[in-house]
């Protein structure tokens, strides 16, 4: 199965897609251009310029967006205009940006960070309540990514890229006072490249966007491959389920880290790529700060 090329954006660093229910679009970030994308029903394409980085983009029960940008959860209007900073994160590690997110069954949002700067395991992940209030729930992270919830919400997925494995925690309670970590979903092996974005289908299975990999997979609660999506490039990023019926599987891609040859062979590199899969995914659930 391949996915094909929806649009064409070339983005440096293409992240972050997310599908909003509320207005049928697809929301994504390039982090390093500052900048949010929208691919409406209609098929227009709308790009939005950020005052800082955004690692992620997550629709609110409200009207507007919360980001991640590179230091700071910001609460946007729909228009990125006017930005409410929330919390500043990790300022005393200029080394570190806001990376992946999701948003948990309470509304909260489970987030994580990523040393850009050394690659050495500084980072951390993070849940902000509905209420603004934050707790640090992981340390001795690298690279935050993999971020999901079960069907059910009882289970959190959470990968550390350079690491690999892909991880389970179960999620007790709406108050989170306890995060008991279980067997893994799988290791760093489970497929070529590394573990970046994912989200789940209807039927809990996990399907995964491998950076360097050039693939989209989808793990079952086995941890076998049961799927696997090619894309005509290395590095795609992040996925998300959406369309009409839930049955779209996006994803974006980037652009760095290739030479001149790998571009010029990957010409759709850093666009957005699309394609149809049998199982719908969980209704996107929405941020309620």
């Amino acid at each position: 199965m391949e996915a094909s090329c929806v649009v064409d954006c070339k983005n440096t660093l293409g992240e972050g897609c997310v599908w909003d229910p509320r207005d049928g679009s697809v929301y994504w970030t390039d982090i390093a251009e500052s900048r949010i994308y929208k691919l409406g029903p209609d098929g227009a394409v709308t790009v939005f310029p950020l005052p800082e980085r955004a690692g992620f983009i997550l629709p609110r029960k409200k009207s507007g967006f919360v980001l991640g940008l590179a230091t700071r959860i910001v609460i946007s209007d729909a228009g990125f205009k006017n930005f409410e900073t929330v919390a500043v994160i990790e300022g005393d590690l200029p080394q570190t940006r806001v990376n992946d997110a999701a948003v948990d069954p309470f509304g909260g949002i489970v987030f994580g960070t990523f040393d850009e700067r050394d690659r050495e395991p500084v980072a951390a992940l993070y849940r902000c309540a509905p209420t603004g209030e934050f707790t640090k729930l992981l340390e001795g992270i690298t690279i935050s990514n993999g971020i999901a919830f079960s069907p059910s919400g009882e289970i959190m997925y959470f990968a550390d890229t350079p690491e690999g494995t892909i991880r389970r925690f179960e999620v007790d309670d709406k108050n989170w006072s306890s995060l008991r970590e279980i067997a893994p979903l799988a290791s760093s092996d489970v497929a070529g490249g590394r573990p970046d974005g994912a989200v789940v289908d209807s039927e809990g299975s996990y399907w995964n966007a491998r950076v360097w990999g050039g693939c989209l997979v989808k793990i079952g609660q086995d941890g076998q491959v049961q799927e696997t999506v090619k894309l005509p490039t290395k590095g795609p990023t992040c996925v998300t389920l959406g369309g009409k019926d839930g049955r779209t599987l996006y994803a974006t891609t980037l652009r760095v880290m290739h030479t001149d040859d790998e571009l010029e062979a990957s010409p759709l590199a850093g666009g957005l790529f699309a394609v149809q899969v049998k199982v719908p995914g969980v209704p996107q659930r929405l941020a309620a700060l």
